[in-house]
């Protein structure tokens, strides 16, 4: 039986190009992220308050530009320079996710509107989607090719506009894209899948943006940045890898992404509840009603950010186990998450009813006087 000192050096002396390249996107970013600080404050980009934010002050909002720089740069010195990994099966990714990354950049500038935003997402989801990053099946159960795609779509652009909705605290949406990218990073380079270094280039460009935007924030990823992380963490994982990653595929996902997704399916169901456009903003995000129960805005954040790390040890688990126990854990995961959401739900639902009833009666007693 191998020492596991021992594999452990053959994996970093085998992989020592791809933490170059790690390294290579971490450090370029904290060198970056300072310069668009300065490069916002002296144009005055900063991000607008709106009923969905509750920072206060003048932020600059293009921390995706450091970012996405210094990830593709990473890729050029692990693409390029150490030739290590094919252009070709990536292309079609990197230029989709350019596409959205150009666009986010727009909307951060300009505040296109929401349709605009949709067609975009399309069109990049497409080229992704039809070059061979969809769900093949699910749970052993090959699907067929058109339900293969109708629900690679819903799950792409789901999980994109999860994570722009998500963005709502100084260092929620980074840190939760920290350990998911990190997660699938290591999950799909431990296997042998190319796609993997991909996603330990983007967190560690991650990781560079959030020594800026942890609490207090000097900066944010803006729209360009939120949005791409969605593409990417959705899109990576949809390529075809072996048999005991595919098996559970979907199921890990859910879990992996369930902070966001889940956020995302209450505020959709809440707004056609209310008869208000899907995508107008509110007050009523996960993290809102964390603050509503008494959480500070740090609290909030490293509740999250600690139950998305628990998300991820438990998916590494589940790989290790047997195909049915990896499922039958992911599905507790899950669950584990539903019984979060719905308690943090009830509870700010209670609190707030108090807050109502406190109001009316100081109000009534006000009139008696």
């Amino acid at each position: 039986m191998q020492d596991p000192i021992e594999s452990i050096e053959i994996f970093w002396y085998t992989y020592t190009p791809m933490w170059i390249s790690v390294g290579v996107s971490f450090f370029i970013c904290t060198l970056l992220i300072p310069l668009i600080i300065k490069f916002c404050n002296k144009y005055k980009l900063y991000d607008p308050i709106n009923a969905r934010k509750i920072h206060s002050g003048n932020i600059p909002r293009l921390g995706g530009v450091g970012i996405i720089l210094a990830f593709f740069l990473g890729i050029i010195v692990y693409s390029i320079v150490l030739k290590k990994i094919p252009f070709t099966r990536i292309a079609p990714l990197l230029a989709a996710g350019l596409l959205i990354f150009g666009f986010g950049i727009l909307d951060d500038l300009f505040d296109l509107r929401a349709l605009y935003k949709l067609f975009v997402q399309l069109t990049a989801t497409g080229i992704v989607i039809f070059s061979g990053f969809r769900f093949g099946q699910i749970f052993g159960w090959i699907l067929p090719v058109w339900l293969s795609y109708v629900i690679s779509f819903c799950w792409m652009l789901g999980i994109i506009n999860a994570y722009n909705l998500i963005d709502g605290l100084d260092g929620l949406c980074g840190g939760l894209s920290f350990f998911t990218l990190l997660t699938l990073g290591l999950t799909l380079t431990y296997i042998s899948d190319p796609s993997g270094v991909l996603c330990l280039l983007m967190a560690a460009s991650v990781l560079g943006f959030l020594i800026y935007n942890w609490p207090p924030a000097k900066i944010f990823m803006g729209d360009s940045g939120s949005q791409f992380l969605g593409f990417m963490i959705s899109a990576v994982p949809l390529y075809n890898s072996i048999d005991n990653f595919e098996y559970n595929k979907f199921a890990i996902m859910l879990v992996l992404v369930s902070i966001p997704m889940m956020d995302t399916i209450a505020a959709i169901w809440r707004r056609i509840r209310d008869h208000r456009p899907i995508m107008s903003p509110d007050r009523m995000h996960l993290h809102h009603k964390l603050l509503n129960l008494g959480y500070t805005k740090k609290q909030a954040v490293f509740l999250l950010v600690l139950i998305q790390l628990m998300l991820c040890g438990t998916v590494c688990l589940a790989l290790y186990l047997q195909r049915s126990k990896g499922a039958i854990l992911l599905f507790v995961a899950y669950t584990f998450m539903v019984f979060f959401f719905s308690w943090v739900h009830f509870t700010n639902r209670a609190v707030l009813s108090k807050q109502r009833r406190d109001a009316a009666a100081f109000s009534h007693e006000t009139d008696e006087i």
